[in-house]
């Protein structure tokens, strides 16, 4: 049996999204660690998992979004400075994210989204899947992260990890989708993680769905949990779970391979 997995690293755990460039090197190496478990184990009971894995902007690419209001697009006063800074900045940090990676055991293969992504009015229009396909059937592991990328009326705008998931996931329709968060999950208004979002407490959950608290251009908490049900709706993925690690790395391995109860569960 293969399974297809979406995991992605969220800016929030892989950096300081307050301090300007700051990576958290050892969390990358640690979930890289776990990833490549998850695949072992797998493979020992004759399965195999497809795996996609995206990390966020965080304090690299969030912080100049904000600087050059970059959402949309070309700036009055700066023009295509946004564009540059952006992409700059994620280039770089990708790359360190692919080293950490490799000290994990890891090998993943960056996809930029700026070459495959079209959007049009600040919502992603297309992305072309073919070099992901094929490194799939290949094998391999694609890696995408949040980006600026073309737009056709604001000639930039930024596309979230998670507006490249909701492409994706119309492509391949995932299994289970993994969301790394600095949080162990979604908290209710006690700081308590909710063990489960489905039809029954939908309503209940909105209350507690927050911001983010540190420069975020893509919405923070309350639309991470959004875009990912709208996922599950349409049958996109089956399922999603987010929780953080710090204190237990085997959870992730274990959400990777769909089983575990750490983190939020998101079920419809």
């Amino acid at each position: 049996m293969v399974s297809k997995v979406f995991i992605k690293l969220g800016g929030s755990f892989i950096t300081d999204k307050a301090v300007p460039e700051t990576l958290n090197g050892e969390r990358i190496t640690a979930a890289a660690r776990m990833i490549r478990a998850a695949i072992e184990a797998a493979a020992a009971q004759g399965d195999a998992l497809s795996i996609i894995l995206g990390h966020g902007a965080g304090s690299f690419g969030h912080i100049a979004a904000l600087k050059f209001s970059a959402v949309q697009g070309v700036h009055p006063e700066f023009g295509w400075q946004g564009l540059y800074a952006i992409r700059e900045a994620m280039t770089r940090m990708n790359l360190l994210v692919l080293q950490r990676c490799k000290e994990g055991g890891l090998y993943p293969v960056t996809v930029s989204p700026f070459a495959v992504t079209q959007a049009k009015g600040g919502k992603v229009l297309r992305l072309d899947a073919e070099n992901i396909q094929q490194l799939l059937l290949s094998e391999q592991i694609p890696l995408v992260h949040g980006d600026a990328v073309p737009d056709t009326e604001r000639g930039f705008t930024i596309a979230s990890t998670e507006a490249l998931l909701a492409a994706l996931g119309d492509r391949f329709r995932f299994d289970r989708v993994v969301m790394v968060s600095d949080t162990p999950g979604v908290l209710d208004q006690n700081g308590r993680t909710i063990p489960l979002i489905d039809r029954r407490n939908l309503d209940q959950m909105a209350a507690c769905l927050g911001a983010s608290g540190a420069p975020d251009v893509t919405g923070g908490m309350r639309k991470k949990v959004e875009n990912l049900l709208a996922l599950i709706r349409r049958g996109a993925a089956n399922e999603a779970r987010i929780l953080t690690f710090s204190d237990r790395p085997e959870d992730l391995r274990d959400a990777v391979l769909g089983a575990g109860e750490a983190g939020t569960l998101l079920r419809l």
